[in-house]
């Protein structure tokens, strides 16, 4: 069975219809956990009308306070799952809209993986997801292609650009265990980037090339879909400056120390190759301009895109 976390906030507007798409899976073995982070509206009890409405388990929490973010509070949510035993967890955001087959196809991979390297072993399944405006019309029908992200990352690429979205994401317990002392840190940036990296260095990340869910884009979005490779992209990437830019590169850095930090012990027991090279790159906040652009040249650790390599050239 899937345990489906969903982290929650003011999303009356949309939150039924991705609970509808989720009743509608084609694989009916799943439960719910939601989580509350202080709606003001009626997320609550749209949750409770579905609860009551299938036969599906469906958990809802409610946090005291605000955790301020989906990422913390989707690290609530791991824990959730872990205390209630979930043995698959997907990530659930409460606007889209699954495709009806995404848990199946998730599982499959899942267990094909699982059954070659053991469950033991922390797996990580994603996909492409095609991104809809407010009105379902479809924008883009690759998320990846419209945001001109790699599919199939090395390490290095992928500590300086995530690839995975959360939405599209199943992990095993393997995984779950593996991230949730870390999760709520504030050196993480998003859930979804240290689940990425953790499969990428412990275990195993499996990619399903197609589209496993409709992203709504609007301004509402917590992170958000971006058309990269347009020139309005350049310019707006340009006029944020300098400053902003090399702040993204050292908050990925600062995230490699902690990641380092914790596992670090494990990594070294683990890793047969890069080891060295990720923890050059945990300190390259600290490194004169030339030193970083020459670890950028040494391990092809280049975001993807002209546009991106210019700026990581200029201002990385």
């Amino acid at each position: 069975m899937v345990t489906i976390i969903m982290a929650v906030y003011n999303g009356e507007a949309y939150l039924k219809k991705q609970l509808d798409s989720i009743q509608c899976q084609t694989d009916h073995r799943w439960r719910i956990i939601a989580r509350d982070d202080g709606s003001s509206d009626k997320s609550v009890e749209i949750l409770k009308e579905f609860a009551a409405s299938t036969d599906n388990e469906v958990l809802i929490y409610t946090n005291d306070t605000s955790s301020g973010s989906a990422k913390n509070n989707f690290a609530k949510l791991i824990n959730d799952a872990l205390d209630k035993d979930a043995k698959y967890i997907m990530f659930s955001d409460q606007d889209d809209i699954w495709k009806k087959n995404k848990i199946k196809l998730s599982m499959d991979k899942m267990k094909k993986f699982e059954a070659k390297y053991g469950k033991d072993t922390p797996i990580l399944v994603h996909g492409d997801a095609e991104i809809v405006n407010n009105d379902m019309k479809v924008i883009s029908g690759s998320m990846l292609k419209y945001s001109d992200i790699r599919r199939y990352p090395s390490l290095m690429q992928l500590l300086v650009q995530n690839n995975v979205t959360g939405c599209t994401m199943l992990i095993n317990k393997a995984l779950c265990s593996g991230i949730a002392k870390a999760v709520d840190s504030p050196d993480i940036i998003m859930h979804d980037y240290l689940a990425a990296i953790y499969a990428k260095v412990f275990g195993k990340t499996v990619f399903i090339d197609r589209p496993l869910v409709s992203y709504r884009q609007h301004h509402n979005n917590s992170v958000g879909a971006k058309a990269n490779k347009t020139p309005l992209y350049l310019i707006k990437r340009l006029l944020q400056g300098k400053d902003n830019y090399k702040e993204e590169m050292q908050n990925s850095q600062m995230q490699a120390a902690f990641f380092l930090k914790i596992y670090g012990r494990q990594m070294r027991r683990q890793m047969q190759t890069g080891f060295e090279e990720f923890a050059l790159y945990s300190r390259l906040y600290r490194m004169p301009h030339y030193g970083r652009v020459r670890f950028y040249f040494a391990t092809k650790a280049w975001k993807k895109g002209a546009v991106r390599k210019i700026m990581q050239l200029l201002w990385g």
